[in-house]
């Protein structure tokens, strides 16, 4: 492979600037995944069949029979963040950018996203507060009881 000709630093350039001006992970590709402990509400705010985004987090909080359970927003075919560009609801997840569906459990209904949504740890303090530990990835299986 030759020296890098100054249109191809341009483009790389220009692929790094667009990255970091996307608003608010609003957009596809290099969009960063949650990271850190996010506060997720209160247990009493979350009645069994809830499926939601938390807002500005990218991440969605659901609960079901077996308790509760959190998992990125972040489509798995581009990158997009569902919370902003796509329908989290109680059947599951769109996303807007390239209409990949994804059933409550993060897993693929319809790609082309071809990859399951990664689930991350959650605890519920002793006054009913939700943490979503986004750095402790979990089995998509894995719940806390409530």
């Amino acid at each position: 492979m030759g020296t890098p000709t100054r249109r191809d630093l341009l483009k790389t350039m220009l692929a790094a600037g667009a990255a970091t001006l996307l608003p608010g992970g609003a957009g596809c590709g290099g969009v960063n995944g949650p990271h850190g402990d996010i506060p997720a509400g209160n247990i009493a705010d979350v009645p069994l069949g809830t499926l939601e985004g938390i807002a500005g987090q990218a991440v969605i909080l659901g609960r079901d029979s077996g308790g509760l359970y959190a998992m990125t927003s972040i489509c798995t075919h581009a990158g997009c963040d569902m919370e902003t560009s796509g329908t989290i609801d109680a059947q599951g997840a769109l996303c807007g950018c390239h209409g990949s569906v994804f059933d409550t459990n993060g897993n693929v209904v319809q790609g082309p996203a071809r990859s399951a949504l990664q689930h991350f740890a959650v605890s519920v303090d002793g006054t009913g507060a939700i943490t979503i530990h986004a750095s402790q990835p979990v089995s998509e299986t894995q719940r806390t009881a409530v």
